[in-house]
């Protein structure tokens, strides 16, 4: 295979990007694409590799020359790579891992959501039963107190006559003693009234 082409492409790409790299010793960059890319002790290409970064290793930028990146792996490998191959976005790799673990949480997000409605529609059912059954019992009372009222109405105005028969019970015997008190008297004087 003839890697010609790729290597024009890469020394044309290669000074629109280093430079964009050039940046502080806090960044941090990643190795783009599915690469393997060799660390050298020095910013030199002829140097013997001392190490290999791979696409999605995210690495410490420590000091940049030219075309090439000082870096520092998170396991403590530390060298020179070229600053064509890095990027300061996360590849699309790294980014599907953190949507698709985002996309996780969502989802175990949701099922516990879903079983909290299902909780929650239960006991509302459970309640509206309740009610319901509370509702009929309410009736039920109402229509005992209003028949309880009609009782003690009508029980109030039967005590009322029984009361009233009495008193006029009362004053006929009242009466009646009087009268036949005087009888009595009138009788005892021969026909004299006092």
């Amino acid at each position: 295979m003839d890697y010609r082409p790729l290597i024009f492409l890469l020394c044309l790409v290669g000074p629109f990007t280093g430079p964009a790299l050039a940046a502080d010793s806090s960044d941090t960059v990643y190795i783009d694409d599915m690469l393997r890319v060799g660390v050298r002790p020095e910013p030199d290409s002829r140097s013997t590799p001392v190490g290999v970064v791979t696409t999605g290793m995210q690495l410490e930028v420590l000091d940049s020359r030219g075309d090439y990146l000082r870096i520092r792996t998170d396991k403590g490998l530390s060298g020179w790579i070229k600053a064509v191959y890095a990027t300061g976005e996360p590849p699309a790799m790294i980014k599907l891992e953190q949507l698709e673990k985002k996309r996780a949480e969502i989802l175990e997000e949701l099922d516990a959501l879903r079983q909290n409605v299902t909780v929650l529609e239960e006991a509302n059912n459970s309640l509206n039963n309740q009610l319901d059954q509370v509702k009929a019992e309410r009736s039920k009372l109402q229509l005992r107190l209003a028949r309880d009222t009609s009782t003690q109405k009508q029980a109030g105005s039967y005590w009322f006559l029984w009361l009233l028969g009495l008193v006029v019970a009362a004053v006929a015997a009242f009466a009646g003693g009087v009268l036949w008190q005087r009888r009595q008297t009138t009788r005892r004087l021969g026909g004299l009234r006092v």
